[in-house]
């Protein structure tokens, strides 16, 4: 009896954890993660990419990806990041789950992954799987600065 209540125990902290999310979908195609505000439809985004002169940023992720929700809470609350996200970069989130065209497309074989796009939609840059918020800034200013020449 004591292993039935300790396993069942077990699996309701496993769950939890897998069902707590830090995302909040809207229904305008929108998704804010922490203190970011993601686009869920690429297309738009292109177009929007493309008459503003901005690249895009497609950040690859999971609802269930550990390595997903560590580059959120480090990344997306770092104001520095979202300053520079904000305003040098349009912002595309895809779900690996729900948008599996997408990720197709992209290449994506596991997550996270971070693309990097001009504004003519072609590739510039990938960073897959997690990486550090100062490793991501890095790039971030870099790819923004190159924007600006």
């Amino acid at each position: 009896m004591k292993k039935w209540i300790f396993v069942s125990l077990a699996l309701i902290v496993l769950f939890s954890g897998c069902l707590s999310t830090q995302s909040v979908e809207s229904d305008a195609g929108k998704l804010v993660l922490k203190g970011v505000t993601f686009s869920t439809d690429l297309q738009p985004a292109l177009e929007t990419a493309k008459t503003q002169g901005k690249p895009l940023f497609v950040y690859v992720r999971s609802e269930y990806c550990g390595w997903c929700k560590k580059f959120e809470e480090e990344t997306f609350t770092n104001q520095s990041a979202i300053k520079t996200l904000n305003e040098n970069f349009i912002l595309v989130s895809i779900d690996v789950n729900k948008q599996k065209n997408e990720t197709r497309n992209f290449r994506v074989h596991g997550t996270p992954a971070e693309i990097f796009l001009d504004s003519n939609g072609i590739e510039i840059k990938r960073i897959p799987g997690y990486t550090d918020t100062q490793t991501f800034l890095n790039v971030i200013n870099q790819i923004a600065k190159q924007k600006e020449a």
